[in-house]
């Protein structure tokens, strides 16, 4: 099916605009992840996320447009999973923008808050990349899903929630892996409204742990209760 997007170089204007983010940028604010490992499916039901903890909670500050509330990240060994709620029934007009090297110089500083300096880019599920100084650069990426590194998203429609996944095997078409880093950052906007910016949140991908250092854990845990109990 064929979508229609918004034109990303009208987008680009707006963001050069002066908009009412002062507030939004006092509350917003780096938050860290060690990083969740678990497989998420992208099927619209979001009891999967119930033990993903929230790492960045966004006040409603943009009423009547999107504005962000909870967010929460995983990743297993192929894909990262994000969630997003909101507090408003407004989801569509929502970016995802990923700073593959952590390093604010180096890529778009959105609003240019100096929260994040983004390589690549989402409107939704559309796919562009990013440099600091091109909102789109037109090199965009290659890889799943749909041979250009666009993200599975769910669902395509305005909502109180959406959950998206990012192949963590796509490539910059100018090269280079986007992932080529396990600690990276992300930070999520929109321009509607007065705009609205979550905290910049760093993520590491982390490996899932060894069985065998499970069950050592577990075993440790259980040294330590037999010897209180004694």
């Amino acid at each position: 099916m064929t979508r229609a997007y918004p034109s990303l170089f009208a987008t680009a204007c707006l963001c050069a605009a002066p908009c009412l983010l002062v507030a939004a940028l006092l509350l917003a604010s780096a938050n860290a992840s060690a990083g969740f490992f678990k497989t998420i499916t992208i099927d619209g039901d979001y009891s999967d996320w119930d033990d993903v903890p929230v790492v960045d909670s966004d006040a409603a500050d943009n009423a009547g447009f999107v504005d962000f509330a909870d967010t929460k990240i995983a990743h297993d060994d192929d894909f990262l999973y994000i969630y997003n709620s909101f507090h408003t029934a407004q989801s569509l007009g929502a970016f995802t923008a990923l700073d593959v090297d952590s390093d604010v110089a180096t890529g778009f500083d959105v609003f240019g808050l100096g929260l994040i300096g983004s390589e690549a880019g989402w409107q939704n599920d559309f796919p562009f990349t990013q440099d600091a100084g091109s909102f789109n650069n037109g090199s965009g990426m290659a890889g799943d899903f749909f041979g250009s590194g666009a993200a599975l998203l769910t669902p395509f429609a305005d909502g109180f929630e959406r959950e998206l996944s990012i192949s963590l095997d796509i490539v910059f078409n100018a090269g280079g892996d986007v992932f080529a880093d396990d600690t990276f950052s992300l930070l999520f906007w929109t321009d509607l409204g007065a705009g609205d910016v979550t905290g910049a949140i760093a993520y590491e991908l982390t490996p899932i742990p060894e069985p065998t250092t499970l069950l050592l854990a577990a075993a440790g845990l259980a040294s330590v209760y037999g010897r209180r109990r004694r």
